[in-house]
C-alpha cells in the first residue's frame, strides 16, 4: 500500500492514474486499496482527469479507460491540457527519483516538445488551478501567436498602460505571472506581471519576434520561487541551519543550486547556493529563525536584520 505524508500525494495519485490509463483500464477499488484512500477520493481523481479533456469511458461499473482515440502517446493536446501536464510535471520533479523519471517519460510521450516550448512554467511546488484564471485564453493566444498585448496594469505606483510582448506564463506561490518584454523597450529584457493585477487586456494585431527558447530557459534558470526569475544578478549565499531547519533544508531543494554539507556532530548543516534576488532567502530565514543564520554575504544578513528590527519596532 502506498503511504505518503506529503501534501503532493493527491497530485502523485493523479499522474500515476494518468500513466496507468495510458496502459489500459483501471479499477476504482484496486486503486483505493493500493493508495490507502477511499473510493470516493479515487473517483475525484478520475473526475479531475476527465475534466481536463482526457475523456474516459466506463466499460463497466468501477472500471475506467481512455475513450477511443485518446492516448498520451499521440494525443494532440490543447493548451488547457498541456498546462495541467506541465504543472503536474513540476510537482513530480519535487518528488524526485523514480516518480520524476516516470512522469518525464509520460510528458515526452504526450507532447512533441519539452516544457521549454510550452507557454507554461511552474516555479516552485505550488500553483493555482489553471482553470481559475483571468485573461488566460488571451494571454496564451498571444504567446502562441507572438501577438503584442495592450494592458492596464495596477503597478505599485498606480495604474499604468503598457504594450507587452508576452513569452511565458509562470505559476508560483498561488499566483500567475506573465513574463513579458515592454514594447518599446530594451531588447531581451523581461519582466514579470501578476495576472490578477491586469485590469484590462487587448490583443493587438502587431506581432513581435519571439526569443529563442534557450534564452527564456536561461532567465528562468533553476529558480525555486518567482523572485529567482531575474536577469543578470548573482548572489553567492552561505547559510547555517540547525534543528528542524536543517531537516527541512535536507528534505528537498529549497534554494537554487543548493549544496548541503554533511551534518555536523550537533546536526547542523551549511548550505551553499546561488540566488538572483534577496527575497529568495529572506522569507526562509524569517520563517525558521533562530535556527537558520545567513553567513554570507554580509549585505543580505543586514537586510534580514533590518526587517526583523522593523517588525520589532512596530510591536512597541
Amino acid at each position: 500500500m502506498y503511504q505518503k505524508n506529503s501534501g503532493d500525494k493527491k497530485y502523485f495519485r493523479v499522474l500515476n492514474i494518468l500513466n496507468r490509463l495510458n496502459e489500459g483500464p483501471v479499477r476504482i477499488s484496486d486503486l483505493s486499496a493500493e493508495f490507502g484512500v477511499s473510493e470516493r477520493s479515487i473517483q475525484r481523481d478520475i473526475e479531475r482527469i476527465n475534466l481536463t479533456g482526457f475523456h474516459l469511458d466506463t466499460p463497466q461499473k468501477g472500471l475506467y479507460a481512455f475513450a477511443n482515440g485518446v492516448s498520451l502517446k499521440n494525443f494532440n493536446l490543447t493548451s488547457e491540457q498541456l498546462s495541467v501536464l506541465v504543472l503536474m510535471r513540476e510537482m513530480a520533479g519535487g518528488l524526485g527519483g523514480a516518480i520524476k523519471d516516470a512522469f518525464d517519460k509520460i510528458f515526452d510521450r504526450a507532447t512533441a516538445s519539452g516544457s521549454a516550448d510550452s507557454p507554461f512554467y511552474s516555479v516552485g511546488s505550488r500553483a493555482l488551478n489553471p482553470l481559475t484564471r483571468k485573461f488566460y485564453e488571451d494571454i496564451v493566444f498571444a504567446i502562441e501567436n507572438s501577438k503584442k498585448l495592450k494592458v492596464l496594469y495596477a503597478a505599485t505606483e498606480g495604474l499604468k498602460k503598457r504594450v507587452l510582448c508576452p513569452v511565458k506564463i509562470l505559476a508560483s506561490e498561488n499566483f500567475f505571472y506573465m513574463m513579458a518584454a515592454v514594447d518599446p523597450g530594451k531588447a531581451g529584457q523581461y519582466h514579470k506581471y501578476r495576472v490578477d493585477r491586469i485590469k484590462s487586456l487587448e490583443i493587438l494585431p502587431d506581432e513581435f519576434i519571439p526569443p529563442p527558447p534557450g534564452l527564456i530557459k536561461k532567465i528562468i534558470g533553476p529558480a525555486t520561487t518567482i523572485w529567482g526569475v531575474n536577469e543578470g544578478s548573482r548572489i553567492k549565499l552561505v547559510i547555517r541551519a540547525e534543528g528542524a531547519a536543517a531537516d527541512f533544508l535536507q528534505s528537498k531543494e529549497i534554494l537554487p543550486r543548493q549544496k548541503i554539507s554533511k551534518p555536523a556532530a550537533d546536526g547542523s548543516v551549511t548550505v551553499n547556493a546561488v540566488i538572483r534576488h534577496p527575497m529568495e532567502v529572506v522569507p526562509l530565514v524569517l520563517h525558521w529563525m533562530p535556527e537558520i543564520t545567513i553567513l554570507e554575504p554580509a549585505a543580505l544578513r543586514a537586510e534580514a536584520k533590518k526587517r526583523i528590527d522593523a517588525y520589532l519596532a512596530k510591536q512597541k
